[in-house]
């Protein structure tokens, strides 16, 4: 499972996508949805290159966990 930048949602805020092991897209979301943050911080130090294109210019946030 990985997660990329789908595009923007009627707001223009930033909607992800999630692909799973066999290649289908069956989730969205936006970056504060706790999956995506959960998945997020696992995976911070191997981060898709468009995910850590958003966090270093600050449009992504990784949250502490709760």
């Amino acid at each position: 499972m990985t997660y990329a930048v789908l595009g923007k949602t009627t707001d223009n805020k930033d909607l992800y996508k999630r692909t799973d092991a066999d290649g289908k897209v069956r989730f969205t979301c936006l970056a504060d949805n706790p999956e995506f943050q959960s998945w997020l911080r696992a995976n911070k130090n191997d981060l898709p290159s468009d995910i850590k294109a958003k966090v270093a210019d600050g449009t992504l946030t990784i949250k502490d966990a709760d």
